[in-house]
């Protein structure tokens, strides 16, 4: 079975944000067949989490927050990006501001 491109499962995430009111937008454009995605998503100027998309043990793709349980700071969100994108040169960044803090890929 085909998978969808990561531009497509991108631009649909931004409609269907759109459509619930919330705002997204893409801060990094990456690989637009295969790109790593994160997902920046900002509850409060002062409360943000990362989140990741990586495939699990059944081969399915499921969003992982990958700076902790808690919320994080600007400043560690920032660190920890570039440390990604030094990874991964060909990743995708999106970011969400909403006072639910929720993801936009998992609506």
């Amino acid at each position: 079975m085909a998978r969808l491109t990561t531009d497509v499962i991108v631009s649909a995430a931004l409609r269907g944000a759109a459509g619930c009111g919330i705002f997204a937008s893409i801060l990094r454009k990456g690989d637009e067949r295969a790109g790593t995605i994160f997902v920046e998503v900002e509850k409060s100027p002062s409360e943000m989490r990362l989140l990741a998309r990586q495939l699990n043990y059944e081969n399915e793709y499921e969003w992982v927050c990958i700076t902790g349980e808690g919320w994080v700071s600007h400043a560690d969100i920032q660190d920890r990006l570039r440390r990604e994108i030094e990874y991964d040169p060909d990743c995708w960044i999106v970011s969400v501001q909403d006072k639910e803090g929720r993801n936009i890929f998992a609506l």
